[in-house]
């Protein structure tokens, strides 16, 4: 089974500073410290994550013993915090430090894995439903973790730590994986770059590109900008492409769907798109998914991949994608585009916006980009829509739309995916970026994280995975 441990970046700076770890706290002293993350979890068929989002940091008091080799908590405190989990339904990382090692390969000692080996049993019979125990100890520069298979009754190892999202400084890169020491030694050939990706190698360098080659992207709407999207990240390498839309091809769709013709309506989009990139890329392993983000069937492998771009056109989509990305810690990019139209029909506006949402920065809700009132409708079953709509709500005009602007855009989203994922990529982030055609600008907008936001605020919904799973009333799974 691969494990990983997903970690918000505000709370992984959070975690360094209590054990003593970065280089300003130097002088709290060599003692072993520790503290506990509650955690969601995320379960698939290809991987367990892990989502941290608590921190209870172990003070003097708390603990039994604590020394340069060794560090003890007292009873009460575990149970304590065990108590939170059986009631609250989290899952458990125990971290503490080495402060002494200065290595790469910073790994569990002897008396670690004695302990370990005691103690994650015992914790797997006290539960009474289904319990992860994972232990992770941090040195200065590297990290090592493992966990206990209770199925299997043995200790594995964690293969990744992944640290998303800005902090409180903005430091840091948005997306950074780590992989453990126990996780190098099991971590599979991640291959060699292929001939048609050399001229991206002075860009993207070869780290960078075997990522891509290694990355899962769910893109999600092949209209006008998913269908660049789609095409845009295959020809860059990215490995395993999962595309979402329930749609058929349709004549209208044809002024902005790259490589469809009227022989191809009727046809599904992921199906079409998913032969299309095959044919070109034989690699590249597309996933097609017939079906709206609502269902449980596009839910399900949405969030087994490792970044969303959202080209979705309606609030309710989006609103179940925001919140996808933030119960999941998955890095979200949504994209929008349009065109406004005077009242004597001539052009008033054309343009769009790429919105990057990860722990830290904001989401779609308290950045403002979501109708509630909207939202209600996209996700209301089709017989109360269309009453709806007998009604004077809602319509069902298309909206204009042109290829160039859709390929701008997309475009952007796609940089903005290379960015993140690219080693020595994003260390800021934009969070917004708004593009006006008729001007050709291209504007950056700061937004600011909402802590009271109910949905990625420190009351919110962040990091609850399936102790929380969406549901939509009415989708059809």
């Amino acid at each position: 089974m691969d494990v990983e441990i997903i970690i918000p970046r505000a709370l992984w700076r959070s975690l360094r500073n209590h054990l003593s770890l970065d280089t300003e706290n130097a002088s709290a002293g060599t003692d072993e410290q520790l503290a506990f993350l509650l955690a969601g979890k995320s379960i698939d068929s290809q991987r367990t994550k892990l989502l941290a989002r608590e921190m209870i940091p172990a003070r003097h008091e708390d603990l039994e013993l604590q020394s340069g080799s060794a560090v003890v908590p007292k009873q009460d405190f575990v149970l304590r915090t065990l108590n939170r989990c059986q009631s609250e339904g989290w899952q458990l990382i125990e971290v503490h430090s080495h402060p002494f090692d200065t290595s790469q390969r910073t790994t569990f000692s002897g008396i670690d894995w004695e302990n370990d080996r005691r103690k994650m049993p015992a914790l797997a019979t006290l539960s009474t439903q289904p319990f992860m125990h994972a232990t992770m100890v941090l040195g200065k520069n590297s990290a090592d973790a493992h966990y206990y298979d209770a199925t299997m009754k043995e200790i594995g190892a964690v293969s990744r730590i992944v640290i998303i999202g800005m902090d409180d400084e903005g430091t840091g890169s948005v997306l950074e994986k780590l992989p453990t020491t126990s996780g190098i030694a099991t971590r599979p050939n991640e291959g060699s770059i292929r001939p048609e990706h050399q001229r991206q190698e002075p860009i993207l360098g070869v780290d960078g590109q075997k990522i891509l080659q290694n990355t899962t992207v769910a893109v999600i709407g092949l209209g006008g900008l998913g269908s660049f999207v789609a095409l845009e990240l295959a020809h860059l390498g990215v490995g395993r492409i999962t595309l979402i839309d329930p749609d058929v091809i349709e004549v209208s769709n044809l002024n902005r769907l790259l490589a469809a013709g009227a022989s191809d309506e009727g046809k599904s989009k992921v199906e079409f798109y998913k032969d299309l990139i095959e044919r070109a890329f034989p690699e590249v392993n597309v996933t097609p998914v017939a079906a709206s983000i609502i269902e449980e069937s596009a839910l399900s492998l949405a969030k087994q991949a490792d970044l969303l771009v959202s080209c979705v056109d309606n609030h309710g989509a989006r609103l179940v994608l925001n919140h996808l990305a933030t119960r999941f810690l998955l890095p979200l990019i949504d994209g929008g585009s349009g065109i406004r139209l005077s009242r004597n029909r001539g052009l008033a506006a054309m343009g769009g916006q790429v919105q990057v949402v990860v722990p830290g920065a904001g989401c779609l809700e308290c950045r403002g980009f979501i109708d509630a009132q909207k939202a209600a409708f996209d996700l209301a079953p089709p017989d109360f829509q269309q009453y709806e709509r007998e009604h004077g709500y809602g319509t069902n005009e298309p909206a204009p739309s042109v290829v160039f602007l859709n390929g701008v855009v997309a475009s952007l989203q796609v940089g903005e995916v290379v960015s993140l994922l690219n080693p020595d990529g994003l260390k800021s982030l934009v969070p917004t970026s708004l593009y006006d055609a008729l001007s050709r600008k291209l504007t950056p907008v700061q937004t600011r994280y909402d802590e009271l936001c109910p949905t990625c605020g420190k009351e919110g919904v962040q990091g609850v995975g399936d102790l929380a799973p969406i549901r939509v009333p009415g989708s059809s799974d």
